[in-house]
C-alpha cells in the first residue's frame, strides 16, 4: 500500500492523525469540563462559550504566524517537532486542575498548533513535488 508513496508519508500521516485526534477529543469535552460544577471550573454558559470561542479563533489564526516563522527562520521540520512537543505538553498539562494552568496549557496548544498545522501540510506537499508524482 505504501510502496508507491514517499517513505515520509506514513510518518506525516500518523503525526497529523494523532494531532487531529487530540484536538477534536479536547474540543468535544472542553465546554463540559469548563461548566462542570464538581470536577470542572463551574463556569456559566457565557464564560465557557467565550473561552471556547477565543481558543478556536486563536487556533485558526496562529498557523499564519507559524508558517511565516517556519519559512523565514526555523524550517518545516523544526517547526513541526516544536509544535508537536508544545501541543503534547499543553494537552498533558490540561489534566492539572487549576485555572492558571488551564490558560497556560491552552496557550501551549495554540502556539504549538501554529507551528505544527501549516508546516506538516507544506512538508507533505514538498515530499510529493518530485517529478515522479
Amino acid at each position: 500500500m505504501w510502496s508507491k508513496h514517499p517513505k515520509a508519508l506514513p510518518y506525516l500521516f500518523f503525526s497529523e492523525m494523532w494531532e487531529r485526534f487530540g484536538y477534536y477529543l479536547m474540543i468535544g469535552i472542553f465546554t463540559f469540563y469548563l461548566k462542570d460544577a464538581v470536577n470542572g471550573f463551574n463556569m456559566d454558559e457565557k464564560e465557557s462559550a467565550s473561552l471556547y470561542g477565543t481558543f478556536i479563533a486563536l487556533v485558526f489564526f496562529t498557523p499564519f504566524l507559524g508558517g511565516l516563522i517556519a519559512d523565514r527562520y526555523l524550517g518545516y521540520r523544526k517547526s513541526i517537532i516544536m509544535g508537536g512537543l508544545l501541543m503534547g505538553a499543553g494537552y498533558c498539562l490540561m489534566s492539572v486542575h487549576s485555572l492558571p494552568m488551564l490558560y497556560f496549557s491552552m496557550t501551549l496548544v495554540i502556539v504549538g498548533n501554529g507551528f505544527f498545522k501549516p508546516n506538516i501540510s507544506t512538508l507533505l506537499g514538498n515530499v510529493y513535488s518530485t517529478d515522479q508524482y
